[in-house]
């Protein structure tokens, strides 16, 4: 790895964008706004913050990972700054704008089982996910991330553990009582 507050090579900065965007995914989901979150699916500001990112190198300094991870979040929380003042600006005609989803509250279709195959299930289907997504939006913001990081990204509860700075062992037992409580708060 390079010297502290030198410039990385290309191949260095792309290897720690790839290592980060789980993070960076996370990251911009947990912080955009529910408004911006119906408007622009998250993997557009994603991928926004990636061209932004790799576009301003030249101007990183790196000093270790968490460095790195500072300096592309605050590059995403720019994005998710100018995409809400853009938003605000009313530059669109709102009774023209359709919801967009990113697939995080969309359950996937089992084959055979899906209750949605019927307009009644459909709506059960539907009414399920808006009563977890309000229970997900209770929860404190690292129980968010863990449940993020764990259940919807599949990342090893080794990598949760490292990125939320907590033990293997914390990150198993939170999670078991994040899925608690989000079971009570839908029984």
């Amino acid at each position: 790895m390079s010297e502290a507050g030198s410039t990385l090579s290309r191949e260095e900065f792309q290897r720690l964008l790839e290592t980060n965007l789980t993070s960076l995914r996370v990251y911009v989901h947990l912080r955009a706004s529910a408004d911006l979150q119906r408007r622009e699916p998250i993997s557009d500001v994603v991928q926004s913050t990636l061209r932004e990112a790799w576009e301003g190198q030249e101007h990183y300094r790196h000093v270790d990972e968490g460095s790195f991870r500072a300096f592309l979040f605050r590059v995403a929380t720019n994005q998710l700054i100018s995409k809400a003042r853009y938003w605000q600006a009313d530059k669109r005609k709102p009774q023209a704008l359709q919801p967009l989803s990113d697939g995080l509250w969309e359950l996937p279709q089992s084959a055979g089982s899906s209750p949605s195959k019927s307009p009644v299930g459909g709506a059960i289907r539907a009414e399920d996910v808006t009563r977890l997504r309000a229970a997900f939006v209770r929860l404190d913001e690292q129980d968010q991330r863990l449940l993020a990081l764990r259940r919807v990204f599949e990342v090893p509860v080794r990598e949760v553990a490292k990125e939320l700075g907590i033990a293997e062992s914390t990150v198993r037992w939170r999670l078991a009582m994040i899925e608690t409580e989000l079971a009570d708060q839908l029984s």
